[in-house]
């Protein structure tokens, strides 16, 4: 695309919330909103931990403040073969599901999770 005001060649970027072409030379630009595929999902995650062979205080703490449940009931759920710890929509799943990765906690995701 060339630039209406200096003629120069203008560059396609995506920068936070909005996309569109810049000049690099003076600047002008034309832009729009852009708003990740992620954030536009409104389908509704369940995620469930599942075969934790090694149970610890870290991975209670995070059971528990995620399922909103007391450390009683953290352990018994990391202690089942598979348990839902939280359902909610596809950004704070990829959170939870980043800091499972960082314990080792293996997880699924249903329906299919593809971010």
């Amino acid at each position: 695309m060339i630039c209406e005001k200096c003629k120069g060649k203008m560059n396609w970027s995506i920068e936070g919330a909005t996309q569109g072409w810049r000049c690099p030379m003076c600047g002008w630009n034309i832009i729009t909103t852009y708003i990740e595929d992620i954030d536009r999902d409104e389908t509704e995650y369940s995620l469930y931990i599942k075969n934790v062979t090694e149970v610890d205080a870290e991975k209670i703490k995070f059971v528990a403040k995620t399922a909103n449940v007391n450390f009683v009931i953290a352990k018994q759920m990391l202690e089942k073969r598979e348990a839902c710890i939280l359902k909610a929509k596809a950004p704070k799943i990829k959170l939870v599901i980043t800091k499972l990765q960082e314990l080792g906690i293996d997880f699924n995701v249903n329906p299919s999770f593809n971010y």
